[in-house]
């Protein structure tokens, strides 16, 4: 499945047109990208689906929302609980070899990541942890057919809660604006392109 017709499963007629310098993106990030996310970045833009989940962009003012201010609030979360309660935390994150690089999450506060277990950013695949207990879970595929399975209610991850609307769920577009109540307001650079 394509990221046009995903699109058009999940409500939008045309591409939203959201642009960023990919460059600044990935050097920022310290990894290339897979494509597909590139292309839903392009045809989705900031947003989620369901009022449930949220797929993270760069560019954006609003660091709750933004990829690469998620990897670094990760990285403090991680830094602070390594502090109060030492001892092996229960997956690498990224850039550790292997490490989980997060890309989204629920409003249940579960995470999902890529698993960056190959220089290929197109063959990594999709990982989750859940906002409360322990299990973490594992996707046996990538980006877009993640989004498949879920805007269509059949991803299998144990703390992904079954849809209580219409299927295919769908797309609940933002402007990517800082609206406060959370986060920090980051300077935005990423643009929706003129029609």
């Amino acid at each position: 499945m394509s990221i046009e017709e995903l699109g058009r499963d999940a409500g939008l007629s045309a591409s939203r047109r959201y642009s960023v310098d990919w460059d600044r993106v990935e050097s920022t990030m310290g990894t290339r990208l897979p494509m597909d996310y590139k292309q839903y970045v392009h045809w989705f833009g900031p947003g989620g689906f369901d009022d449930y989940l949220v797929v993270c962009v760069p560019g954006v003012e609003n660091s709750n929302t933004e990829l690469a201010a998620r990897l670094a609030k990760e990285r403090a979360d991680r830094q602070l609980r390594s502090r109060l309660a030492p001892g092996p935390s229960r997956f690498p994150l990224f850039p550790e070899p292997g490490g989980w690089l997060p890309w989204g999450f629920t409003t249940g506060g579960d995470g999902l990541y890529w698993v960056t277990s190959s220089d290929d950013p197109d063959c990594w695949t999709v990982a989750g942890r859940p906002g409360r207990g322990s299990d973490l879970a594992y996707f046996d595929g990538g980006f877009a057919a993640f989004l498949r399975t879920f805007v269509w209610d059949t991803v299998e991850l144990p703390f992904i809660a079954e849809a209580e609307g219409e299927v295919p769920l769908k797309f609940e577009p933002q402007s990517g604006e800082w609206l406060g109540g959370g986060g920090t307001r980051l300077e935005p650079y990423g643009r929706f392109e003129q029609a």
